[in-house]
């Protein structure tokens, strides 16, 4: 071994993971012999030994990293690693683009007009991450992300939300991201006519759920939605029986929550002008607590992008490039890049 002068810890990281697995088997072996000529340790006390075993084996490595951390006045950033972001990005999902408005833009939804924005629904809640630009301000209103938060949080799909927008003339700007259920417990505080509507969709659904599939009618050849049922109260649920299921298929409307909220919304405040722009600004002030806007930038420095990353506690963490949003990618295919070019540089 050949010592670094006036180090913590004198060895290269190669010698500490060689000196780990030595301690490791000097530890096993030595234990093996104590059991043979004493007895001890118990069979009882076999994992509690181990795990010590190994803990105590790693501790050459635990000095390297604390060696680094120490002469680079507390950083944990090397100048010459990098993470791989070609490599990154094939882990990374960069997700879909929610069009405007869920692609009604400026004008109400309610009744009919609810089946227009089916599609774009279906779309949003079959990708892992949906992305929200909020454009200049004026292309999301509280309404639309009511309801596309409500079937995200309902079918666990996209859990992940990411805000994006033109911020300085810059498109794509990023935001920040959070989780579809977090974003709609927020929601919910702005308007008590989001709470109430809410529960009344839900409940109006579930009723309809109750029913199962359609039968085939006579001569066997297509469907046709069944008046509600005596027992069906609300009026939500009794007046839009239409909505409840496909003709086509005869299967229940996988979104009828969300299509009987977009639709009372679109009714009790869309159609009189109550719907409120979402803003960069307001976007802050309605999500603030859950909004997490830590992000890795592509043209930072090596030791920048590793300090952001070791600060992040987040299981997922922003890949951004000059401030544009890239992808959301999970932070341990990160720490493993990381990882693989310490190794390399031993």
């Amino acid at each position: 071994m050949k010592p670094r002068d006036h180090s913590f810890w004198p060895f290269t990281p190669k010698v500490s993971i060689i000196t780990a697995v030595v301690v490791l088997l000097v530890l096993l072996l030595l234990t093996g012999v104590l059991r043979v000529y004493t007895g001890w340790p118990a069979e009882s006390a076999n994992n509690t030994v181990l795990i010590g075993i190994f803990i105590l084996s790693l501790l050459p490595i635990v000095l390297a990293i604390l060696n680094v951390v120490i002469e680079r006045g507390g950083s944990i950033g090397y100048g010459d690693l990098k993470i791989d972001f070609s490599k990154i990005q094939q882990l990374s999902n960069s997700g879909f683009t929610v069009p405007a408005n869920i692609g009604v833009r400026g004008q109400y939804v309610a009744d009919s007009g609810t089946s227009n924005i089916l599609e774009t629904l279906r779309a949003a809640t079959s990708s892992g991450v949906a992305v929200i630009d909020l454009e200049d301000g004026h292309a999301w209103w509280e309404t639309r992300l009511l309801v596309l938060l409500a079937g995200a949080d309902r079918l666990k799909k996209p859990d992940k939300i990411v805000f994006v927008a033109t911020v300085e003339a810059r498109e794509q700007t990023y935001l920040g991201w959070a989780r579809p259920g977090d974003l709609l417990e927020q929601l919910l505080k702005e308007d008590p006519r989001y709470l109430r509507t809410f529960y009344a969709a839900r409940a109006a659904a579930a009723q309809w759920a109750l029913l199962g599939p359609l039968a085939l009618l006579p001569p066997g050849s297509y469907y046709n939605a069944p008046p509600p049922p005596p027992w069906m109260q609300g009026i939500l649920a009794l007046s839009h029986a239409w909505m409840a299921f496909s003709t086509t298929t005869g299967l229940p409307n996988e979104l009828l929550t969300e299509q009987l909220l977009q639709n009372e919304l679109g009714q009790t405040i869309e159609s009189t002008g109550g719907a409120k722009h979402i803003s960069t600004v307001h976007l802050d002030n309605l999500f603030k607590p859950v909004l997490i806007k830590k992000q890795i930038d592509k043209n930072w420095d090596n030791e920048q992008q590793t300090n952001a990353l070791f600060a992040n506690e987040d299981p997922f963490i922003v890949i951004t490039e000059s401030g544009k949003y890239s992808a959301i990618v999970s932070a341990q295919s990160l720490y493993n890049e990381v990882l693989r070019g310490f190794l390399k540089t031993a």
